[in-house]
Parts: structure tokens; C-alpha cells; sequence
């Protein structure tokens, strides 16, 4: 990571993208935050930006805007998404195109906005937050795990195309974590049955997630493109 390179980080007001926002900026980024809203305070060395990332002009404005300070956008991590838990066979169509705007279109537009300036500087990290719901998938999901498994279908190709660039592009899988919205939605009998599963008998955490997005934006990953990194406590074995 150059002096002062700027870290972007979409859906980091608040859960597994707000964790990876501390962690960024524990790490020297200027880090800014890209999501539907804003924290309640203002965040210590964070641009939070209003942007919908399914829009690509607002996603253009806003990386316009965090590439404004000194050194260059270094980091980009794709951790928004949208989720509705809803059967296959009554899924609503705009439910469906919403899925696949912010999880898949979203994670695009946030790449061709930061290319020209990674394309430039000969380096860049990008890292892409899937779900290890791909490897079990649950009911009431396959809007969400399709679109996650387009995400994932993206950063392998990108690699092909990135890596002459000298740009690195990984997904991070995330299993049930203990998120305030997760804590809000998923019954405690469910994440008790995700501990029976995992290797590790603990719930996963925010920071289990950031740490290994920070492996993956790190010099010591330097080696690795294409990749998906699980971090579900071995619920899944790849």
C-alpha cells in the first residue's frame, strides 16, 4: 500500500462494511464509505457518501470525489448488498432486479469506476463479499445466492483480465455473522445449528471478516487473484 492511498469500501455504514472500514483505516487508508445512508456521527478519517451503486453516474461522482484527496485509490471493496428472504416461486420480479442491481450490477459499476486510476498506477486490490450460502444453499434464497454466484463468476473472469494490470481481484465468503441486522432477523435456534455445523463453535463476527479482507488488500497477497476465501468457521470445506 502507497503513502496515503484511499481505500473504497460500498455498504460501510454499518455491519460486516462498517467493521471493514475500522479495519482499513487501522491499516492507513483514507477510507471512503459508499451506502444508501450515512452514520449518526461522523466517522474519524471516513468520506461517507450517500451513492447508490446500482446507479453508475452516482457511483462515478462518488469515486470522483473520494479520488480527490492525496494519493491514489489503492482499495476497493464491494461489501453492499441487498437481501429479502422470499420463496423462488412467488419472488416479486423487482424484488429479483433490485438482487442482482446493487449485489451483482452494483460490484461492476464500482470496478469500472476505480480501473482507469488502478489501470494507471500499475496496482490495485479489489476485494468482493460473497456468501458461503453458494456452497449450502439455504430456502428462500436463490435470488441471493444466484446473484452471489454471478459476483463470484465476475471476480474470477476479472482476474484474467486484471491481473496484466497488475491488479489483484478475491472474494470473501462470509457465513452467518453476527451483525445487528443478522441478531434483528435470523432466530437464535438458526445460528445455533450454524455453530453444530462449523468447524470452529462460535458465531463469526464482523472483525473475523475485515481481517481477512485486510489479508487480501495486503503486499503478503500479492500472489493471489481469482480466489474465494471462506470465512464461515469451516461450516464449508472447499
Amino acid at each position: 500500500m502507497s503513502e496515503n492511498s484511499a481505500a473504497i469500501v460500498s455498504g460501510g455504514a454499518r455491519g460486516i462494511g462498517a467493521a471493514i472500514v475500522e479495519r482499513l483505516r487501522a491499516d492507513g487508508y483514507r477510507v471512503a464509505s459508499l451506502d444508501l445512508e450515512v452514520p449518526p456521527q461522523p466517522r474519524e478519517g471516513v468520506l461517507d457518501l450517500v451513492c447508490d451503486i446500482s446507479d453508475a453516474a452516482q457511483v462515478a461522482a462518488a469515486v470522483e470525489r473520494a479520488a480527490s484527496g492525496p494519493g491514489p485509490i489503492g482499495a476497493l471493496v464491494h461489501c453492499a448488498a441487498y437481501q429479502r428472504i422470499a420463496a423462488f416461486e412467488t419472488l416479486d420480479r423487482d424484488v429479483w432486479d433490485r438482487t442482482f442491481g446493487v449485489n451483482v450490477t452494483g460490484g461492476a459499476n464500482l470496478v469500472r469506476a476505480v480501473l482507469p486510476g488502478m489501470r494507471e498506477a500499475g496496482a490495485g486490490r479489489i476485494v468482493m463479499i460473497t456468501s458461503s450460502s453458494q456452497f449450502a444453499p439455504p430456502p428462500m434464497m436463490a435470488h441471493y445466492i444466484a446473484s452471489k454466484g454471478a459476483l463470484t463468476g465476475l471476480v474470477r473472469a476479472l482476474a484474467t483480465e486484471l491481473g496484466p494490470l497488475g491488479i489483484t481481484i478475491n472474494a470473501v465468503a462470509p457465513g452467518l455473522t453476527a451483525t445487528a441486522h443478522a441478531l434483528a432477523d435470523v432466530p437464535a435456534e438458526h445460528f445455533a445449528a450454524v455453530r453444530e455445523r462449523q468447524a470452529i463453535g462460535r458465531t463469526g463476527q464482523p472483525a473475523d471478516i475485515a481481517a481477512v479482507v485486510s489479508f487480501a488488500l495486503s503486499d503478503d497477497a500479492a500472489f493471489m487473484t481469482g480466489q474465494t476465501l471462506l470465512v464461515d468457521g469451516g461450516e464449508s470445506r472447499i
